[in-house]
């Protein structure tokens, strides 16, 4: 549908800057979670289906996922263990979704008979994936691609990733609609949005809100908003607080950046060095 302010379908496209994730308007053909199908039908989306996988359907990471939130929960977010939760959590899916080969680096000691041993196994029955090998000392750095590795059964060793799209696919796809549900209302006007996160007019239901896993958190009331690209905002609160955020800059590179140098780079032909 060409009149929906925020389109929930993402599409990778190539442009001169290289390839770009958009969610755009218009006709194209690709791959869609049914999740998400569903979700677009509301929203006005048509569909032709062509064709589709069929995967098994099954709760498999919620005591992992509530484990680590009651983890997170129960440490300030000064201490090492709620860290440590919040990327076990946030990165759990993403691993499924890598791609199915992996760059390895290994150091071997020629002093040592085990590693000896096992850098001669590997040049021997490998030698195909070894893509460098460097010499420090007594000791041998190689790096290997281990696409091609396959379970060992004599040596009970697996030699690859535990990739699943089916899961970091449907993950995905589960929160866009879940962000669509507050993007997409009549009642609210959205200025900023990122995946997990979003800046309105006014506040969200009190359903959405709280300390429940899944539920939305309030962090601010913010009086002047400037928002440049993706990751790159400024923000006054209402006490007065100033919050900037420059995706690829240290914390301590924005400590010398201002509200107002953002809110003029929105003038033509302007920039910060």
């Amino acid at each position: 549908p060409r009149q929906l302010m925020h389109p929930i379908l993402q599409r990778r496209i190539k442009t001169k800057d290289g390839v770009r994730t958009i969610a755009g308007l218009g006709s194209w053909e690709g791959w869609v979670s049914s999740y998400e199908y569903h979700t677009c039908i509301r929203l006005g989306y048509k569909f032709d289906i062509i064709r589709g996988y069929r995967f098994a359907k099954q709760n498999i990471f919620k005591e992992y996922v509530e484990k680590l939130y009651n983890i997170r929960m129960n440490y300030p977010k000064s201490d090492p263990m709620n860290l440590i939760a919040k990327l076990l959590m946030n990165s759990l899916y993403g691993k499924f979704g890598m791609k199915s080969e992996s760059n390895c680096v290994e150091i071997f000691n020629s002093r040592n008979r085990l590693d000896v041993e096992s850098l001669q196994n590997l040049q021997r029955n490998h030698a195909e994936l070894i893509q460098d090998i460097i010499r420090v000392g007594n000791h041998f750095i190689i790096s290997t691609n281990k696409k091609h590795y396959q379970y060992n059964e004599k040596e009970d060793i697996y030699h690859g990733l535990d990739v699943n799209v089916a899961i970091a696919s449907t993950v995905t796809a589960f929160a866009r609609c879940i962000m669509s549900g507050v993007k997409n209302n009549p009642e609210i006007k959205v200025y900023y949005t990122d995946t997990d996160s979003i800046i309105t007019n006014k506040p969200l239901k009190n359903s959405l809100v709280g300390n429940l896993l899944g539920q939305f958190k309030l962090e601010c009331v913010i009086d002047k908003a400037v928002f440049l690209a993706p990751k790159v905002y400024g923000l006054i609160t209402e006490s007065g607080e100033q919050i900037i955020k420059i995706k690829g800059l240290t914390k301590d590179a924005v400590k010398d950046i201002s509200f107002n140098e953002l809110l003029n780079l929105l003038k033509r032909d302007k920039n910060i060095q």
